[in-house]
Parts: C-alpha cells; structure tokens; sequence
C-alpha cells in the first residue's frame, strides 16, 4: 500500500488534494496520466478539495471520455 505524505503548498497541487482530501500522490498520479479510471467518490472529493461544484468534473470526465457502445 502507498503511503500518504500531508503537505500544504497552496493551489490546486497534488499535495494541496493530498492534505485537504487525503487521497494519495500516487493515486492522483494515476488518474492524472490516465493510467487508472477515477471512481466517483475520487471526483467528489477532488471536487471539494479544488472548489469546484459536485458533479463539475464528472460532467467534464464525461464529455471528453464518452461511453463507447459496442455491437451486440
């Protein structure tokens, strides 16, 4: 399990997400580079920890990484 580090910097930082909504660097990392998809409690609370509205960044998530359908 990654440890979490709490620091403080100011803005919309890794550390600043990291100590105000405890989600680690190294998850944050991940969704960040699009090497993991976010769950949506990580949207809220990344939401809340940046000032936006719920349900902001999922809107956003959504349009830009639409739902492919598939043929059945």
């Amino acid at each position: 399990m990654v440890e979490c580090e709490k620091t403080d910097s100011g803005g919309n930082t890794f550390e600043v997400i990291q100590a105000k909504r405890e989600i680690c660097k190294q998850r944050l990392t991940d969704l960040y580079f699009n090497t993991s998809a976010p769950e949506p409690y990580e949207m809220l609370l990344i939401e809340k920890a940046i000032g936006k509205n719920p349900g902001e960044l999922m809107k956003e998530y959504v349009e830009r990484y639409p739902a492919k359908k598939t043929k059945e």
